[in-house]
């Protein structure tokens, strides 16, 4: 294989064995440069092909230079303000400059207490439950590890009640037609076992709705962690280096510090300290067994109704399943939504910001 610059579709360079570092200094605003590729006979030497075998969408352009950052242009506003003396300037100045220093100590901050977090997370784990979970080197992934495992058990529950379900109507719709003296009529012994299909179908959406949970509470960690540090925050702290703009920078860098790294902790520690004793996985659904719709005797029929029954409101089964579904996926995490909600209010009021969540508060 052989190798080649292209700036602006001219050749940049020779051709060589190896891809060259490209070096754009000098280089004009619009300018693009591509990497071709073409394949060559290792056996015959300079043997290339004539054309292009590959070439690698690459596109880079050069951009202008970034403005100058807020710090710079304060300082020369200080600066400005003792030439031309303006002394009302330069205590307007002063103060922009302090906030400034201030929006690169919470920069600082935000960052030490991240990396404080991920390192201590596995230590913090292992202080309230047996041992780490796989994965769980930093916060945001012990908390994606927390929630695969529930989004499994819902899953496992859904499918389980839709077997069920099945089965249930399967035994429920069988019959029997019988004929006597030319008189037709048919047994239907097996019918009452319908009875609990609305039950199970109700529990199935119910199962539904907290899978649903898990996969909304992983999008926004998935959010969290493509976005927070990358662009919220970084967002959050240019703009609160400016009077106009300092609320709405406050509220980013509380929003996008609380959902990385204060939601993923809630996550972990509610799952560790609250559900620690609770089973892993939740129970089966009881599958109801062969009904014989030839048997003319009710009792049979309603001794098996009534076996199914008792099967369903076991006190023990019913309590694991009604626990995992109902407590440990969909109250935990209303829970978990409202506790970061009250920290990005008062870290946000810390920082100088105000939010209002208390309708978000509502809604969760």
């Amino acid at each position: 294989m052989e190798y080649a610059w292209h700036k602006n579709g001219v050749l940049f360079g020779t051709w060589s064995s190896t891809a060259q570092q490209l070096v754009v200094a000098g280089w004009a605003v619009g300018d693009s440069a591509t990497l071709l590729v073409k394949a060559c006979d290792s056996e015959t030497p300079q043997a290339c092909s004539g054309n292009v075998s590959n070439s690698i969408a690459v596109e880079a352009q050069v951009v202008p230079p970034p403005p100058p950052p807020p710090p710079a242009v304060g300082a020369s506003s200080y600066m400005a303000s003792y030439v031309f003396s303006l002394a009302p300037l330069r205590a307007i100045v002063q103060d922009e400059l302090l906030q400034v220093i201030a929006t690169g100590v919470i920069a600082l901050s935000l960052l030490g207490v991240s990396q404080a977090i991920d390192g201590y997370s596995g230590a913090m784990m292992n202080a309230t439950y047996e041992t780490a979970p796989p994965g769980g080197t930093t916060m945001m992934s012990a908390a994606n590890e927390k929630l695969s495992s529930l989004a499994t058990g819902s899953n496992q529950v859904v499918e389980s009640l839709g077997s069920a379900s099945s089965t249930l109507g399967q035994e429920a719709s069988r019959g029997v037609f019988c004929t006597f003296l030319g008189v037709g009529y048919t047994l239907v012994n097996c019918s009452p076992l319908n009875a609990f299909r609305g039950s199970l179908t109700s529990a199935a959406f119910a199962t539904t709705v907290a899978l649903a949970d898990t996969f909304a509470q992983q999008f926004i960690l998935s959010m969290a962690a493509n976005y927070a540090f990358t662009f919220i925050i970084p967002l959050g702290l240019f703009l609160r280096c400016f009077k106009v703009s300092r609320q709405a920078g406050g509220a980013l860098i509380a929003i996008g510090f609380g959902f990385y790294v204060a939601y993923p902790t809630v996550i972990v520690a509610s799952e560790n300290m609250l559900h620690k004793g609770a089973p892993s996985s939740p129970p089966e659904v009881p599958v109801i067994g062969a009904c014989s719709p030839m048997s003319t005797d009710i009792s049979e029929s309603l001794g098996q109704f009534r076996n199914y029954s008792n099967s369903l409101t076991d006190f023990n089964y019913i309590h694991d399943l009604v626990y995992f579904v109902m407590v440990r996926v969909l109250f935990t995490s209303i829970l978990n939504l409202i506790i970061t909600l009250g920290f990005i209010r008062a870290f946000s009021h810390i920082i100088g910001s105000e939010i209002d969540v208390s309708s978000l508060a509502r809604i969760s």
